[in-house]
């Protein structure tokens, strides 16, 4: 007997959850395919002696009551039984540039003045930047929770301001440019490409709060889940998604890697687009459109390094701290194989019920994946000698950075462990690793969007590769997917009124 559903989404990350969570809300009959044994994309934790590691998720912004993400949390009943800590108010994250420290506040009055205090001759500039950054939320209608217009991404001059250049513009203080572009990191900042509205949003989105899930990240993606199944739906894992199935002109199934299909109406890939086309026929899609889609550029990839410490050796830090060894923080755009590491995100993990110290700690920096290409057909898990004994060389030099700051980080670790461009490409589903998806281009606002309409007719994306990567950028992806199907007007009253 053929089972038949309103919707199939490949992908059980966070867009295709949300995805599969609102439209089995609104009365589709819903499957959900992830080809990993556990759900959640970079929402994934994984267990190391003890400690359970984030993939990718470490912490979130705007959660603050009536703040965007508070509204989109509330309404996918994401405060049931999850927990969320909130980041330092004197410094949610702190910045080390080359030698010397600043703090982000929360909220953008302390931010102000806590930048004013570091800068007292710039208070003009940094009132100026604010100004900037929230006239450019302002201008994104689905950043406010409005419906977008006919014109959402045409003709919208923001679309085509440099960051860098932007920041430039409004100070020639090369010590306050550093400090107001220090987020770069996670959004994959670029100091020729990157749009000032990427910068604009990232930023406003932490600075307005900051918090950690305690606990398991995976808990957003099992509560996202747990809807889809209480509405009938199914969330399926170790169902890898193969090739598109057609009757004649028309595509009715998806066929995963075991031969099982799965017939539906429609189908949301949540997965990267130029994977999306691995799955079609030559000719089932314009010839243009499918070299678009894989010649879509990539943001970065990253080394991160997993550490478990000593117990009650090292107190918990309840701020991100970011280290830039040179006076620029924009220098992943001049990256350097041969001086690396110059650069770390660190990050601890709250425990439910005891914050006084952690034991597992966990560190991010850029990577290329032209430094894994030569393992990069090698089965996972047996890559080889050299690989692992690459690994520990990068490791080694990781752990040395970090304890020129952190000396007691280093002298605590019992173990490591490390995650390459391939261990991203692997469980995440990006071709190359890439950490925060498809980048955005100033000089090409058009040329690097991606619609959630494909060319074939009931094929639509979702996900980081839309418009913006992260929590905030995948939640409203998500909504304008379902828009293709429910009324987008209803679906975002319901989440301001929820």
């Amino acid at each position: 007997m053929i089972k038949k559903y309103d919707i199939v989404i490949i992908g059980a990350g966070l867009g295709g959850l949300q995805c599969g969570a609102i439209l089995s809300n609104k009365g589709f009959s819903v499957c959900v395919l992830e080809k990993n044994r556990f759900i959640g994309g970079t929402l994934q934790t994984f267990p190391r002696r003890g400690c359970d590691f984030s993939t990718g998720m470490h912490y979130i912004g705007s959660l603050d009551k009536g703040q965007m993400l508070h509204r989109i949390f509330k309404y996918f009943k994401l405060f049931d039984g999850i927990e969320y800590k909130r980041l330092n108010d004197d410094g949610f994250e702190i910045f080390n540039i080359a030698g010397k420290e600043y703090k982000y506040a929360q909220g953008f009055d302390a931010w102000r003045s806590q930048m004013h205090h570091y800068f007292p001759a710039d208070k003009k500039a940094i009132d100026k930047y604010i100004a900037r950054i929230k006239a450019t939320v302002d201008a994104q209608d689905i950043y406010v929770l409005k419906e977008p217009g006919n014109d959402a991404v045409q003709n919208k001059d923001y679309l085509k301001v440099n960051a860098f250049r932007e920041i430039q513009s409004l100070t020639t203080n090369k010590e306050l440019q550093n400090v107001l572009g220090a987020l770069n990191f996670v959004y994959a900042g670029d100091k020729e490409t990157t749009p000032f509205y990427v910068h604009a949003l990232i930023n406003n989105y932490f600075i307005n709060s900051s918090y950690r899930v305690v606990g398991k990240s995976d808990q957003v993606a099992n509560a996202l889940a747990d809807t889809i199944q209480k509405n009938g739906g199914e969330v399926l894992t170790g169902k890898k998604a193969s090739q598109f199935v057609f009757e004649g002109d028309k595509m009715v199934a998806l066929e995963t890697a075991d031969g099982e299909r799965f017939y539906a109406g429609d189908f949301i890939s949540n997965v990267h687009p130029a994977a999306t086309m691995d799955m079609l026929a030559t000719g089932r899609i314009k010839k243009s459109f499918r070299n678009r889609m894989n010649k879509l550029p990539s943001t970065h990839s990253a080394f991160g390094l997993h550490l478990n410490l000593k117990k009650d050796s090292v107190k918990y830090f309840n701020y991100n701290y970011q280290y830039f060894k040179h006076g620029d923080v924009w220098f992943a755009s001049a990256y350097n194989e041969k001086k690396w590491p110059e650069h770390y995100f660190l990050h601890t993990s709250p425990l439910t019920g005891n914050d006084e110290y952690v034991s597992c700690v966990g560190l991010l920096t850029h990577m290329r994946f032209e430094e894994v290409e030569q393992w990069a057909q090698l089965p996972i898990n047996n890559r080889g000698k050299d690989y692992e004994a690459w690994k520990q060389e990068k490791s080694e030099k990781m752990i040395e950075l970090v304890g020129q700051q952190f000396p007691e980080i280093k002298e605590n670790i019992v173990a490591h462990t490390a995650s390459t461009p391939l261990t991203y490409r692997d469980y995440i589903g990006t071709h190359d690793g890439s950490m925060y998806g498809t980048s955005r281009d100033y000089r090409n606002p058009m040329g690097s969007y991606v619609s959630p309409r494909t060319k074939i007719p009931n094929l639509y994306f979702t996900g980081q590769n839309l418009n913006l990567h992260g929590m905030l950028g995948v939640s409203l992806s998500s909504l304008l997917t379902c828009g293709e199907f429910v009324s987008l007007r209803e679906l975002i009253n319901e989440i301001n009124n929820a």
